[in-house]
């Protein structure tokens, strides 16, 4: 592939780089016009005697057919490719679920050769059927079709690069403890806005079991609930400590504690364990807040029937300051915040314009 100034005969088969305009500015050619024997009599009236052309070689790929085979091989399970030209491929997830993203195989990809790129949502975004997951953009109007081979192979050996898993309809159960004086508050406080997260990501959340907080009482209901999908504690008091109460309850159950003290605010105290194969999630406060927190990073991987992790959760930890909120009882506000971070694009959740997390008994 050769790139630059030629003169006129030469030109002919060859990319016009850039728009060509007449002296009154009424646009001649456009950018990526191949020149043609029928093209010099008009640029010879503009007394252009040489011009900035890409010409390909017999061992180079255009840019639209570049893309389209790049796109093609890196769109794994529920990723739809479409190859609208100028060098784009965009890849939309076909279905609602979370996006899975082989960040090392993208990472080896996007540096194989200059003007190959492939630029995506981040790992883990919760994204919606249609919603434009991926980019693919081959930047110069060809390149050399060894170097979109090695973009195949790579990505083949490399498994999916970008999948979307489907959000599955689960059964949830939420267990509510406390003391007998706090049922009524607790359960208002707690059922409708697990009750809006569950059902908007599709779904079932059960009746709610109010129990006392109680290890043995929590380890109760929790094996009561071991044929739901998905088990959510959440109480009047946070958990603090790996040996606190709702984490001696799982153990109590018969179930293991996977971590406890996630890398994201708001929601660090969260808990998060297994039943077997059921997930049981110790809630923080902040589950009661219709804004951006760790449940919104955590639920919906687990409801696509994904087993996490603690080196999953801990991961979190980049990207896993969200956006504060005043009715915290220790908002980062009275420990000295003089500059609010931007506002920057939601990734997990189910509302776009909302970060943040906030509002519990204690602590969130």
């Amino acid at each position: 592939m050769k790139f630059g100034e030629v003169g006129l005969e030469e030109a002919v088969g060859g990319i016009l780089a850039h728009k060509l305009y007449d002296d009154a500015g009424k646009l001649v050619f456009n950018k990526g016009h191949v020149i043609t024997e029928a093209d010099l009599a008009r640029l010879r009236e503009l007394d252009r005697s040489r011009i900035t052309v890409t010409q390909l070689s017999g061992a180079d790929l255009h840019e639209d057919a570049a893309a389209a085979r790049i796109g093609a091989v890196v769109a794994g399970n529920n990723v739809s490719m479409r190859a609208p030209g100028v060098g784009r491929a965009n890849l939309t997830a076909a279905e609602r679920g979370v996006l899975h993203i082989n960040v090392p195989t993208l990472e080896l990809i996007n540096n194989i050769y200059d003007g190959i790129t492939i630029a995506t949502l981040r790992e883990y975004s919760l994204v919606n059927a249609g919603e434009m997951v991926a980019l693919v953009k081959v930047v110069p109007f060809g390149v050399p079709a060894a170097r979109v081979v090695d973009v195949e192979r790579i990505a083949e050996a490399g498994a999916s690069v970008l999948q979307v898993r489907t959000l599955l309809a689960k059964r949830v159960a939420l267990i509510v403890s406390g003391t007998e004086a706090t049922r009524g508050r607790l359960l208002k406080s707690f059922h409708e806005p697990v009750r809006r997260r569950i059902e908007g990501w599709g779904s079932q959340l059960l009746e709610p079991t109010y129990t006392a907080h109680r290890s043995e009482a929590i380890a109760e209901a929790i094996q009561a609930h071991a044929g739901a999908d998905l088990i959510l504690v959440a109480s009047i008091s946070a958990i603090i400590d790996r040996e606190d109460i709702v984490p001696s309850a799982l153990s109590r159950a018969g179930g293991s504690i996977t971590l406890h003290g996630v890398p994201v605010d708001p929601g660090t105290l969260l808990m998060m364990g297994y039943l077997d194969d059921v997930p049981v999630v110790g809630a923080p406060g902040c589950v009661k807040s219709p804004k951006t927190n760790v449940i919104d990073w955590i639920l919906p991987r687990l409801l696509t029937g994904e087993r996490l992790t603690r080196a999953n959760l801990v991961s979190m930890g980049h990207g896993g300051l969200l956006k504060d909120i005043a009715e915290r009882p220790m908002p980062r506000s009275k420990t000295h915040q003089p500059h609010p971070p931007a506002p920057s694009r939601h990734l997990y959740g189910a509302h776009p314009t909302h970060r943040g997390g906030g509002g519990s008994d204690t602590e969130s």
